[in-house]
């Protein structure tokens, strides 16, 4: 046990602090096993089953958890897609993007904290779907992203389960308290022996004892005391504290320069500090979709196994009804059959699985599936200009949560990612241009919602150019109007062009000068033709007149 960071007073302010967050979340957990029953994920989460175990036993339709799977895998290729360079780091200031070097730093160190981001070490395409399922059953999700010098990134989704959070004034999520439980061996493996409580060292030395769980609470929360010219965690504005709640004492006490968990929520509604989700939002028709499957089952049994009429069983004791079954004395000399089938309800089914349809669709498009639609049907024939007018209405449906996932989620990792490839010296030294400025770079996503975002003002500008021709017809000043040279290179910063695939500024004032020289050159030709042909015409005319 380390004395030095050991205060008692304030491990009890920390305690107050838990069960005051505990109350607050504890008004959601009712909800959150539902979902978990509803959506099972294995052991653990709300419910405490037993690794193993079967879950989901009362669900009769599996709509929402197809749904679901779909919606946590399309929300990791629309923002995250590791097929593409999605990342792109820029200033805000435009004047500085405008320097060439400025921009293929920019570009250069997007693609180096591309690779670092998607290094099959890190877990990230693990974390992200992970983050997006719990977003889709929950409504809020944290993620760990911490790095180390020569270990590289790591990223972490932490369950929900055990994370408790507080937001700040403006309504953000700013502290995370979260408490689990390790083993004494994992203990030592997390911290250094002699960080240990002397419970957990007592377990660790006894033979047989080591897999003794201990509750561990660990809080990330704003530095209330921080001074830049302290040494330790008070110079950060961001502390971290492991505090052992059996015997309240501190194992560790560090901070960080920026925020290791982000958390983020689906939506929110005005007052509320956890998320909503589509899984939230749908229990009602997913409770419903399951009573109708459940009856519509049950109608199905009846129609293809019904129950028997007897006028009189007449001595019948005993039914085959397997296939190819022979049943004697079930017909009279008449040839009437003695034994019918009760009526079940069978008409009703087509009925039934109408409105089963309707519900399950509804859960579909809270889930957005109608959303990737237009990216997946591979009978697409729509022009480059219809698809992005498209693509910009169908994004639609996603700005509800869009905005608030880009705020709460990709902003704060990406500024933990930029702090830690800087402070590791992963990335590039500045340009002395940003030194000289005293900027700091921004970090944006080129990916599926970005181009969304900006479908809309691309759209206007191609259907601008494309009704150019027709005006030009009643006025051919209009073709002054346009600045063909910015429209070039707007559109390039519009659909995510990379700065090396375009020419400099004085490349292209080279290539206009080089093509001014050939054109004036093939001119100063044909004016010299020009001439010896007047030439010689003057001096055949001289000779005639002579020879006259």
């Amino acid at each position: 046990m380390n004395e030095q960071i050991q205060d008692d007073e304030l491990a009890k302010a920390d305690i107050r602090d838990h069960d005051r967050l505990k109350q607050i979340r504890s008004v959601w957990e009712g909800t959150w096993q539902e979902v978990d029953e509803r959506f099972p994920s294995g052991a653990g989460g709300f419910m405490q089953t037993t690794p193993g175990q079967i879950r989901g036993t009362r669900n009769f339709d599996t709509t929402h958890i197809t749904a679901l799977k779909r919606f946590a895998a399309a929300g990791v290729a629309i923002t995250t897609p590791e097929e593409k360079d999605y990342i792109r780091i820029r200033f805000i200031n435009d004047d500085l993007m405008k320097i060439r070097r400025v921009a293929l730093w920019c570009e250069r160190n997007s693609r180096r904290m591309y690779f670092i981001r998607h290094a099959a070490r890190t877990g990230f395409g693990t974390a992200v779907n992970e983050d997006w399922g719990q977003l889709g059953r929950y409504g809020t999700s944290p993620v760990l992203v911490d790095g180390r010098p020569g270990r590289g990134m790591y990223y972490r989704t932490l369950h929900l389960s055990e994370v408790y959070i507080d937001v700040d004034y403006a309504g953000l999520v700013d502290t995370v308290h979260r408490c689990y439980k390790r083993t004494a061996r994992q203990l030592a493996q997390e911290f250094d022996k002699d960080s240990l409580t002397p419970k957990m060292r007592k377990a660790l030395e006894t033979p047989g004892k080591d897999h003794e769980e201990f509750e561990i609470l660990h809080l990330v929360v704003p530095n209330t005391d921080w001074d830049r010219e302290k040494l330790d965690w008070r110079r950060m504005p961001i502390v971290s504290r492991y505090l052992a709640l059996d015997e309240k004492i501190y194992l560790r006490r560090r901070g960080f320069y920026s925020m290791p968990i982000a958390v983020s929520r689906n939506t929110t509604s005005a007052g509320e500090i956890y998320g909503r989700s589509p899984g939230i939002d749908q229990m009602p028709t997913i409770h419903g979709v399951n009573t109708m499957k459940n009856t519509t089952l049950r109608a199905g049994h009846k129609a293809v196994d019904p129950a028997l009429l007897f006028n009189s069983d007449n001595g019948v004791t005993k039914l085959v009804s397997r296939p190819g079954g022979m049943n004697p004395g079930l017909v009279d000399e008449a040839g009437n059959v003695l034994v019918h089938r009760m009526p079940g309800g069978e008409a009703g089914l087509p009925y039934a699985m109408e409105m089963m349809n309707g519900e399950q669709e509804t859960i579909r498009t809270d889930f957005l599936e109608e959303f990737y639609k237009i990216l997946t049907d591979p009978n697409n024939r729509m022009t480059t200009t219809e698809v992005l007018e498209v693509m910009a209405k169908q994004g639609v449906l996603v700005r509800p949560f869009a905005s608030q996932y880009a705020t709460e989620k990709q902003n704060p990792i990406s500024q933990r990612e930029l702090d830690l490839c800087i402070r590791n010296n992963q990335l590039e030294p500045f340009p002395p241009e940003v030194l000289e400025a005293g900027a700091w770079p921004q970090v944006e996503y080129e990916n599926m919602l970005a181009a969304m975002a900006r479908a809309e003002s691309t759209a206007k500008t191609l259907r601008y150019v494309q009704a150019l021709p027709v005006l030009n017809e009643f006025d051919p000043r209009v073709r002054h109007r346009v600045n063909a040279d910015a429209i070039a290179v707007g559109m390039a910063e519009e659909m995510g062009v990379k700065p090396s695939y375009l020419r400099s500024d004085e490349e292209v004032a080279e290539l206009v000068r080089q093509e001014q020289e050939q054109q004036n050159a093939v001119l100063q030709a044909d004016l010299l033709q020009q001439a010896s042909g007047a030439t010689l015409n003057l001096a055949k005319a001289g000779q005639i007149s002579e020879a006259a």
